[in-house]
């Protein structure tokens, strides 16, 4: 905190924002989870690490909508679970992640079954 503040204070920044910070587009933009859209995600560690972290939110921002969203909910109904591919270094954590929060029922409304609305496929 100590250097934080020194630096703030010899830039003129605020303490109470960061004017300084910059985020990447890739993280402003909309994302549409659709079953092409979750399909083609980049789920690798082949790329930057910000793009990595920016297709692991829109992952997970479809799973949400598969999960409790209308469209996203209605999407699943009729086609079926998203399909997620990627590298076994990436999708394991995330299957382990996943499983931990169906085991503490935050996937759905507790004592409801949960049918998962995605499906994790590794390419190696």
């Amino acid at each position: 905190m100590r250097v934080v503040k020194e630096y703030r204070r010899s830039t003129d920044d605020a303490y109470y924002f960061n004017w300084r910070l910059t985020l990447d587009p890739v993280f402003q933009q909309a994302f549409v989870p659709t079953h092409e859209a979750m399909h083609a995600l980049n789920l690798s560690r082949q790329q930057p690490v910000h793009e990595l972290a920016a297709n692991l939110r829109r992952a997970f921002s479809g799973i949400v909508a598969g999960n409790v969203k209308d469209e996203g909910v209605r999407r699943v109904e009729s086609h079926g679970p998203y399909q997620l591919t990627g590298d076994s270094e990436i999708l394991d954590p995330l299957d382990r992640l996943l499983a931990s929060f169906v085991e503490q029922q935050r996937m759905k409304l507790p004592g409801s079954h949960y049918q998962p609305c995605y499906q994790l496929i590794g390419k190696d």
